[in-house]
Formats: structure tokens, sequence, C-alpha cells
């Protein structure tokens, strides 16, 4: 059988590389001896190439901080429950129910779920998929030294507060019950919007592999040493097998076991490719499914191209965060906001497949506020006050200082930002501040770098988008407990008032209620000066001549792609 030919594709960081040529590891070596053997297979090639922004190397989803980081494992895992066209829960790996428990009056004082899993499934290491891996997983997200980005913590479950406060002594939360081999009930005080989607959209680890370290070490509540130690090997139940990750190239091999049925390609190459090569690499045939920017010029070239794509609305929006512990006076915040001139660097970057967005949240929900007005506009001369309400004037030397004589200074980190639809706000920002006798540095950095120096608290503003957004509750972006967790609140905002309309919303099952209440919490937010929203863009997918792209899963909805159906995409 003849082998796929994988050619080389320049990288940001690293020179031009074969993808075979620099990954001589024991699954590149497997690859070949069992295509040799699948004789039988009617598709000329047998390995699927995706492309993949910078990673970190955390495929672990409980713990991964980037969106690419979740791309590479996302094939490996199981979910209980996924996301329909529609945004609704449908079965994957099991299914989840609940019942409401009311009191005399007919109200609502808890809320029973059960999580019922499919019976035949195994790992794929082959041990079975029980309850008690799912419990196991919910317990690891709900450890009191849990820093992941899971907010599973934010759900009122029974007995929860006295686990996570009361020490090692209490070793089991009252309100997680085993029923049988593969099925739970989780009992939680009062309704949550979202207490399904975190007990059932989430993915299952087994508790045998991330439970115990290669040295013997066990799992201890309060100590994340050991699942962490296996961040960068995972293993689950889904449709492929991690192998290695090496020279920016992931590699995964179908599961013969999946539940769903073996795969129909054998084999995942996840490739590191630059933002501005994407589009050649489809072209040339060298990647089969990428996701460049939607902007104008990649539009125009794949439809000249006669390459096949996907345009969907994308769950999520691109926004600059500013971060409250390093930029702590509000004025100072405020006055950089009125400096964010959105419009002509959003109209010239993506032309009509994008726009401005006045708070911040997908336009996609249908709690985002009908006709937000512009919070900030672009206006110097207000900044400029701002500036000196803060305290700042200038010197003899023209430049801004404040009364100890220091120059207000700000860096903002970019990722790589020749390719950025923020660049020309950046431009013109820094241009403003020189003219003002302030200095903006923008920092140029690799997507990895970037997010490892916001998880340092290392930036006073960053430009970053935020992704998966499929419900109102914001929690995760903004709540004080979360401020400067990896992933979460790095814009260490910390307001009770959004606090206590961020627990409010979670709670408020009448749409029109809840939307009024976001209204009022991105308004607060925004007062905030902490995050300015720039744009809500297209997602594109790009598919090449190597795939059968009839077999690959599309339609209009950000919230099922193909990601969700990878055992049946076919080669040709």
């Amino acid at each position: 059988m003849k082998m796929k030919k994988i050619v080389s594709i320049m990288l940001a960081t690293v020179m031009s590389i074969s993808l075979i040529a620099c990954s001589n590891n024991q699954a590149d070596t497997n690859t070949s001896d069992k295509t040799a053997s699948k004789e039988e297979s009617k598709s000329q090639y047998d390995t699927l190439v995706v492309s993949l922004g910078d990673v970190n190397g955390i495929f672990n989803p409980y713990f991964a901080t980037t969106h690419y980081d979740n791309t590479v494992s996302y094939p490996v895992f199981s979910h209980v429950s996924k996301l329909s066209d529609d945004n609704q829960l449908i079965d994957d790996a099991g299914n989840i129910s609940y019942k409401e428990i009311k009191d005399d009056a007919g109200n609502t004082t808890q809320v029973e779920y059960t999580v019922k899993l499919k019976e035949g499934i195994t790992f794929s290491d082959g041990k079975p998929l029980t309850i008690d891996d799912y419990i196991f997983s919910l317990y690891l997200a709900l450890d009191p030294a849990y820093d992941g980005t899971n907010t599973l913590s934010s759900l009122k479950i029974v007995g929860l507060d006295e686990y996570r406060n009361g020490g090692d002594a209490v070793t089991e939360i009252s309100g997680i019950k085993k029923v049988d081999d593969l099925t739970a009930t989780i009992t939680t005080d009062g309704i949550n919007i979202v207490g399904d989607r975190l007990l059932g959209n989430t993915q299952i680890l087994p508790k045998h592999y991330y439970s115990v370290s290669d040295d013997g070490t066990e799992y201890k509540k309060g100590d994340m040493t050991v699942p962490k130690s296996r961040n960068n090997a995972p293993l689950g139940s889904g449709p492929y097998i991690f192998k290695s990750f090496e020279n920016n190239l992931a590699s995964l091999e179908a599961n013969p076991t999946y539940f769903k049925g073996e795969p129909k390609t054998p084999y995942i190459k996840m490739q590191v490719v630059e933002e501005n090569n994407k589009v050649d690499a489809v072209i040339k045939g060298d990647v089969d499914i990428t996701d460049p920017s939607a902007d104008k010029e990649t539009m125009a070239r794949l439809e000249a191209e006669g390459i096949q794509y996907n345009l969907v609305d994308n769950n999520g929006f691109g926004y600059v965060g500013l971060n409250a512990d390093r930029i702590t006076d509000i004025n100072v915040r405020k006055g950089l906001m009125h400096l964010m001139n959105r419009e002509p660097a959003i109209k010239s970057y993506y032309g009509d497949i994008a726009q401005v967005i006045e708070r911040p949240m997908s336009t996609v929900l249908p709690e985002y506020p009908e006709n937000a007005s512009e919070y900030y506009g672009y206006d110097p001369a207000k900044a400029l006050e701002y500036f000196e309400k803060a305290g700042y004037k200038k010197d003899a030397n023209g430049k801004l200082v404040n009364d100890k004589g220091e120059q207000l200074k700000i860096e903002v980190g970019v990722g790589d930002l020749k390719n950025h639809p923020t660049a020309g706000i950046f431009s013109q920002m820094k241009l403003d501040m020189e003219a003002m006798g302030a200095e903006l540095i923008v920092s140029d950095l690799a997507f990895n770098v970037l997010v490892d120096r916001i998880n340092s608290n290392d930036l006073d503003m960053f430009s970053l988008a935020w992704s998966d957004m499929n419900h109102a509750d914001l929690t995760q972006m903004f709540h004080s407990s979360l401020a400067g967790k990896p992933g979460s609140n790095n814009f260490n905002l910390r307001d009770p008032e959004v606090d206590k309309l961020l627990e409010e919303i979670s709670v408020t099952l009448d749409f029109d209620k809840r939307k009024e209440l976001v209204a009022k919490e991105l308004d607060l937010v925004m007062d905030n000066a902490v995050i300015m929203p720039i744009y809500q863009r297209k997602q594109l997918y790009t598919f090449g001549n190597n795939v059968k792209t009839e077999t690959i899963y599309k339609s209009s909805s950000p919230f099922h792609t193909y990601r969700d159906e990878y055992h049946l995409i076919e080669m040709k």
C-alpha cells in the first residue's frame, strides 16, 4: 500500500522540516509496519494531517490552558455527553438526566443528576470504563488543590464545602453516590443553568492511569502531582490513541476498540503550522484539515484554488485583556480603553467576515445584549484626561510621568503580530501614546510564550480570543475566586457585584430575566475596564484534496464539528 507522503512545512520558530524525517520514534515505525500490512484498505492514504497552533504540551483536558493543547487530546477521550448542532446535550459514552426535588410549597430545593454509562466501553489499554472512572474525574476537578480550568466546583454539590474545607479527614463528597458499576447520582442544592453540562460534557479519565504515577505513587487529596505527571501522555476511551509529541508533531493511532466503531483512517498527525502558512499547506497537500483565519484575502484565495471549506459562526470572540493587578489604577485602564481604534483595524483585516462587538460575550449566544452601545470610543483626548486623573502629567522632557517621576509605560503581548487582527489597533495606540509622552511596548510572541507570560502575571495587556463559549455563565472568565488562575480570570477582576450577578445568572432559568442579568453583568465588567471586546468572527475549516470531504462532518453550527466525528473521516 502506498503511504501518504508528508512534505516539509515551515514553522514559526524552527527550521523547515519533514514530518516523517524528524520523528524517528516508535509511533512512526509502527505506522510504516502497519501500513504495509493493511492490503485490504481501499484508501491510497492512511494518515489524516491536521494543523495546530503553538502548544504547551499539556494534553490533559483538566489542566490544559490553550485551545491547541485541547485539540491534541480531544480525540483521545470520551465524554458522557456532547453538544448537538443546536447546542443541546446528546449522548456520547453515556447519558445524563435529572429530576428536581421540591419542598411542600413546590419550590425546587435540590436537583439530582443521574449519569449512566454505556456497557462494554473500554479504555485504549483494554481496561473497562466504569462509573469509578467518572467519579474519579469529578473528584479531581473538585479537589481543593485543583488549579485547572474546569469550573465544576461552582456547582453546589451536597457535601462539597465540607470536602474542600474539612481537611484530610473528609475523604468523600456526600452528594456524589455510586449506584452500580455504570451509574452514579450527583445531588446539588438549588438549580444551576449549566449543571448538566458541567457534569456531562467533560472528559472521562481512567482512574487506574491518572491516580497512580509510573513510580507507584498514588494520588491523594490536596496534591495534583500524580495526575499532572500524565499531562504529556494522555490515555482515554476516545477514537484515537495518543502515541507521541515530538518536533511539534503529535502522532495518534486509531483505537480499534472505540465504542462507536474503529475509525476509518488509521492515523492522525497533528502538525504545528505557522498561521500564514496554513493556506499554502492545504493547497499543496501537506495538511488535510486546517483553520486559517477567515480574512478577506484568505477567502479569495481558497475560492480561486477550489479548496473546499466550511465557514461557521464562531462561538467565541477576540478581545484585549488588561491585568488589574499590574495596571491597578482604573483611570489608567479606562484611558487605555479609549486608545483602541477597533473598527478600521477589523475592517481592514477581515472585511465583512467579522464585526466589532461591544460586550465580552459571543454573539452566537441568545443572551448577548441586543443593541449594545459603544462603551469606550476611540478618543485620545479622553484617554489623556483619564491618565491625568491617575496623576500623570508631562515633565520638562515631555514624558508623561507620575508623582514619582515614572513614565507611563505599558507592555502588551500579541501572538504572531504580523498576522494578527489587532496589529492596526496597537500600531495606532503606540503612536498616540508616544504623542502624549507615554510608551506602549508591543511584544510579538509565540502563542505558547504569550500564554505562559499571561499565566505568570507577566504582562500588562494581552490580545487573545475566548473559544468554546456555549452558555451564558461567565464564571470562568470573571469570578473573583478564579482571579489569576491559568486559562480563567487572567484579568484579575475582583468585583463583589460581578460575582453576585454571576451567581444569580447561574441559577436563573427564566430566559428574559437571565438576559437582563447578563446585560447588567457585562456592563459592570466593562466599567471595570479589564477587557475590551474586539471582534466576532467566522470560524473557517479548510479541507485538502487527499481526504473524502463528504465524510467530514459539516454544519452551520459552531457547537458540533468534525472534531466530534473524527472516526468517520475517510481518506481517498
